[in-house]
């Protein structure tokens, strides 16, 4: 008993300890080490049973006392580490703090990312030795973070050939985007790239953008300063299907929105009794008229209480940034809160040679019309006397139109409640528009903004898109586009960099140098 007594404590701890220790070395053995364990914990509980006076008097003693104070505060600290970290694993937050929000997801992916209709599957063919694979890890966790139904998968392909076999992967850093009976492959990790193979696997109907020709328009084929070269790279990188349109043919079933780029001569009697058919119909349309354009279509605008004056917007806030005055800007809150082509654009844009538009005080019935961009109150609209044709333009501050000036207006309507035109026979199914749920029009006093000049100047480019994306009806394609990482690039004068020079390297070293010689010294007269 003696023995049992004295060692029972210890023995039991033993083979507890032992039976934690089989536990994991061979677990298949369970009845061993079940048996183990239990007898383990019956030497001990038996020890401290027969010590039972030794143990209370232990506990009863002041150093027991103060290491369970001890312990206590301990357990106290830990439980709070363990709420903190359980808090923000189901709420956890991340802050990027850089300038440009290099780590941070653009507005468009993330509303991409929050509508998904259904399971993506991201598969990515990377070398684990390959430096830039765990940036690719980062860029997906972050997609991941923002939805559930995004699956990635990290292969290294001459690891695991047979998957690479099977992927048809013929060459290292691929990645692989499927959703359904739809795939993209992505040579490109970045998230441009990603958010738009995302766009194009989880689309199954095509968007087709047609672009008015015949009448002077803007160019889709031109890369001058004048075209819209880049508007259609952009476009066709969100999977959209751009086509010109000869008008005279008719507006083809499948157009999901049509636009009319600044012509310069003005569309026929038959045209323009095209253009307001299409929209009766429920059409979309993206309007954009220069200064002294006569175009021919203001009583299809006047259906919807929209039209283009003839003036020119004229803007002292582009002077003081450099600008010329008949170089109106919109600033970052001159934009309609509400509306989803604007509701969360808060970028500066640059409208060269502008007319207002004037949104009638009385609507049409049923048309719900939003003025989407007003220039500054330092700003006016004044009319055209011909100026624009000599090159030289008088200012008459006060006349015309006081700022803040509309240069961008959109308009709504049911088209139910739009009335129907008269019959006509169409000649073929192409020349009737698809009925759509309502009509939409969206209308411009400038067609530059969107050129190639002008598409990358703070946000004209996005503005474009915005407005193709919310006539379009993709709604999640309407916000701040991806954009590329730019260096960081910080250029000293000479002055500058003798500064630093002396300050870090020479300076600062010395004084170090001399104050611990000095405190060396002290010492050791001491």
């Amino acid at each position: 008993m003696k023995f049992l007594q004295g060692s029972a404590v210890g023995l039991g701890a033993l083979l507890l300890a032992l039976g934690f220790i089989l536990s994991s070395v061979v677990p298949e053995h369970a009845v061993y080490v079940w048996s183990v364990t239990g007898f383990g914990f019956v030497l001990f509980v038996t020890g401290l049973w027969l010590n039972r006076d030794r143990v209370l008097a232990l506990l009863k003693g002041k150093k027991v006392r103060a290491a369970g104070a001890s312990a206590g505060y301990a357990l106290t600290v830990l439980a709070v580490i363990v709420l903190v970290n359980f808090l923000a694993a189901r709420h956890h937050r991340r802050f990027d703090m850089t300038e440009s929000k290099e780590f941070s997801l653009s507005e468009q992916t993330i509303k991409i990312l929050e509508s998904l209709p259904r399971t993506v599957t991201v598969t990515a063919f990377y070398a684990d030795a390959e430096p830039t694979r765990q940036k690719l890890e980062d860029l997906l966790g972050e997609y991941q973070y923002h939805t559930r139904k995004l699956e990635v998968h990290h292969i290294d392909p001459f690891t695991h050939p047979g998957d690479a076999k099977r992927y048809g992967i013929t060459e290292a850093n691929t990645i692989v985007v499927e959703s359904g009976k739809n795939e993209d492959r992505v040579k490109t990790a970045d998230e441009e790239s990603l958010t738009n193979a995302l766009i194009k696997v989880t689309k199954d109907r095509e968007r087709v953008v047609y672009f008015t020709t015949g009448h002077g328009e803007r160019d889709l084929a031109v890369s001058e300063k004048t075209g819209l070269s880049l508007l259609k790279g952009e476009l066709e990188k969100q999977h959209y299907t751009v086509k010109p349109l000869v008008m005279s043919q008719g507006v083809p079933e499948d157009a999901s929105v049509v636009v009319i780029a600044g012509p310069q001569k003005a569309f026929l009697d038959a045209e323009v009794k095209m253009v307001d058919d299409y929209l009766r119909r429920g059409g979309h349309l993206l309007y954009l008229q220069d200064p002294e354009d006569a175009t021919g279509l203001g009583p299809v605008l006047a259906n919807y209480g929209l039209a283009v004056r003839a003036d020119v917007v004229v803007d002292k806030v582009s002077r003081l940034f450099g600008g010329d005055y008949l170089l109106p800007l919109v600033p970052a809150d001159g934009y309609d809160e509400f509306h989803p082509i604007t509701k969360t654009f808060r970028y500066q844009t640059i409208f060269p040679l502008a007319s207002s538009v004037e949104v009638k005080t009385s609507l049409p019935e049923g048309v719900t019309a939003t003025k989407l961009a007003q220039t500054s109150p330092m700003s006016w609209a004044q009319p055209d006397s011909g100026e624009l044709k000599t090159g030289h333009i008088t200012l008459k501050e006060g006349s015309g139109t006081k700022g803040p000036v509309t240069i961008a207006a959109a308009v709504t309507k049911k088209i139910d409640q739009a009335p129907k035109p008269a019959a006509e026979p169409a000649k073929n199914k192409e020349d009737e528009a698809k009925p759509t749920a309502e009509t939409r029009l969206v209308v411009f006093g400038d067609s530059d903004f969107m050129t190639n000049g002008f598409f990358n100047a703070s946000g004209d480019g996005d503005l474009a898109l915005n407005s193709i994306a919310w006539l379009s009806e993709q709604e999640e394609l309407v916000s701040i586009r991806p954009k590329s990482s730019q260096p960081r690039i910080v250029v000293l004068s000479r002055q500058q960099v003798l500064y630093y020079f002396f300050t870090i390297v020479a300076i600062a070293p010395i004084a170090i140098t001399v104050a611990g010689v000095a405190i060396w010294w002290r010492r050791k007269k001491l």
